[in-house]
């Protein structure tokens, strides 16, 4: 397999392979949703409910298709490209494990944040075209002035700009953390114990991988609290201890949590690429 002896400084050209790989099928979805949206606003300009139609419904269905697409190449060429015979040819290369784990990692790991990411937008933009145009501009002032009956006052600008930062970056890390547990599962389902029925236990190291870190996460956050408070000046405090902080706060053990975990996996699938996997 592949050791820590051979030539380093291959991972410009890992990551250049593995995009230009993946970038064979995806972007033409990518493609797809530019249309989509082109023809959505052709149908908006010209107020003709064909074409508006079928371009928020398409640019609806294709953000869907990009989810799934990119997740089935993470599966997919993870796989083809390191446990099939052509895992033969990745494993010769003058690469180590980690470079070529962290290649798929930063490819892949990054079209499906992409994905996401144009999956969000997209559903935004719908959600106001439809909110606006479709259920109309004064009811949705009902439903405003509705909501500030309940809540009268937001949060400070700081605060909302904490709390921007830290679902952007929760997002960021638990892409990644669920890209590292589906190459560990795919990578322990090919030791030799499990090959033969390799796919069954993928999915079974994925369930048993995802339990124990909630378990995990779960007695961290019950023992242990370290949270960024937030008060109604606009000052911000740390807040550590057991028990949680009443006012609003941000709980930061989480995202320390899927750090931690999704890089004891990429070591832990590093490892078993290196010393444990049966090759087809």
């Amino acid at each position: 397999m592949t050791g820590n002896s051979k030539v380093k400084g291959k991972m410009g050209k890992l990551i250049k392979n593995d995009f230009l790989a993946s970038a064979r099928i995806i972007p033409l979805f990518y493609i797809l949703e530019a249309i989509s949206i082109v023809l959505f606003y052709i149908g908006d300009k010209t107020q003709k409910p064909l074409p508006l139609g079928l371009g928020v419904a398409f640019t609806m269905i294709v953000a869907f298709l990009l989810i799934f697409i990119s997740l089935f190449f993470v599966v997919y060429d993870f796989n083809k490209s390191l446990f099939s015979q052509q895992g033969y040819l990745s494993f010769s290369l003058p690469v180590t494990s980690k470079q070529l784990l962290g290649s798929k990692m930063i490819v892949y790991g990054g079209w499906m944040i992409l994905s996401y990411l144009v999956f969000t937008v997209v559903m935004a933009f719908t959600g106001q075209y439809v909110s606006m145009d479709v259920v109309g501009e004064e009811n949705m002032n009902m439903v405003e002035t509705f909501l500030y009956m309940f809540m009268p006052t937001l949060p400070p600008k700081s605060m909302l700009i904490v709390y921007l930062i830290y679902y952007v970056a929760n997002f960021f890390i638990i892409v990644l953390l669920t890209v590292s547990m589906i190459y560990f599962s795919i990578a322990a389902s090919h030791m030799r114990p499990f090959q033969k029925h390799n796919v069954i236990f993928a999915v079974i190291i994925f369930v048993a991988v995802a339990v124990l870190f909630g378990i995990l996460l779960a007695a961290l956050n019950k023992f242990f609290r370290f949270d960024l408070a937030m008060y109604d000046n606009g000052s911000f405090g740390l807040a550590i201890g057991a028990d949680p902080y009443s006012g609003n706060y941000v709980a930061l053990m989480p995202v320390f949590g899927y750090i931690a975990y999704a890089v004891a996996l990429f070591f832990g699938t590093s490892y078993i690429m290196h010393k444990k996997v049966n090759i087809k």
